[in-house]
């Protein structure tokens, strides 16, 4: 199973370097966009991009290259019936799911209305110290150490130091990296479901994950 997800992470990385080369232009476009938002003095946008099964969305995150670093995951849960390129992100995918989930269950924090969790401009996105809020602010913290261009893919065993933090301590973790003369890095989260729904209060998954990166 390891060495069939391995294959097929190359064979993505392979089709991706002939699209780089067969489509520069649309490449540049799609890398274009992205720093002109971070240009922008205006909150970086949320983009989502449909399309069916088949139609090469996963494809298309392995043809960008540039000069930003950038992370790719599942938003949601990496299964035994996942497509075999998804396992090789099965960890970075997991933890995310696990700290939006501590922060959607009652455990996490106060139960909320689910209307509140689906309103982007909620207190609970200004105000709340949340794990997901953490998470980013680590990898964030992980490009201050080990900054590269491209996709960073953990193929290796990796210590992420978490702890909750609120919107602010994201926005400062930023701006360390600028201060350092490193681009931001940019976040493509696949398997992106508005159907995904956390038992406990019933919360929309996909919602709270778009607004936590739209804060």
């Amino acid at each position: 199973m390891i060495d069939q997800a391995k294959k097929e992470l190359e064979l993505y990385r392979r089709r991706g370097e002939v699209i780089r080369n067969k489509c520069p232009e649309y490449c540049e476009e799609i890398l274009k966009k992205i720093d002109d938002l971070f240009k922008s003095p205006h909150p970086l946008p949320f983009i989502c991009v449909e399309g069916s099964s088949g139609m090469g969305k996963s494809q298309l995150a392995f043809a960008l290259k540039g000069e930003r670093p950038w992370f790719y995951w599942l938003a949601s849960q990496v299964g035994v019936g996942s497509q075999n390129l998804y396992n090789n992100f099965s960890s970075i995918s997991s933890q995310f799911y696990k700290f939006v989930t501590k922060d959607m269950a009652p455990a996490g924090m106060m139960v909320r209305l689910e209307a509140d969790a689906l309103n982007s401009i909620s207190t609970l996105y200004f105000k709340e110290s949340l794990w997901t809020y953490g998470f980013i602010r680590a990898l964030l913290n992980y490009c201050r150490e080990y900054y590269e261009a491209g996709m960073i893919h953990f193929e290796e065993k990796t210590t992420l130091h978490v702890s909750k933090c609120n919107v602010d301590a994201v926005y400062e973790a930023c701006r360390e990296l600028t201060r350092e003369e490193k681009l931001l890095p940019f976040f493509i989260l696949d398997e992106m479901t508005s159907n995904a729904n956390i038992a406990a209060g019933g919360k929309n998954v996909a919602a709270f994950q778009r607004n936590v990166f739209r804060a």
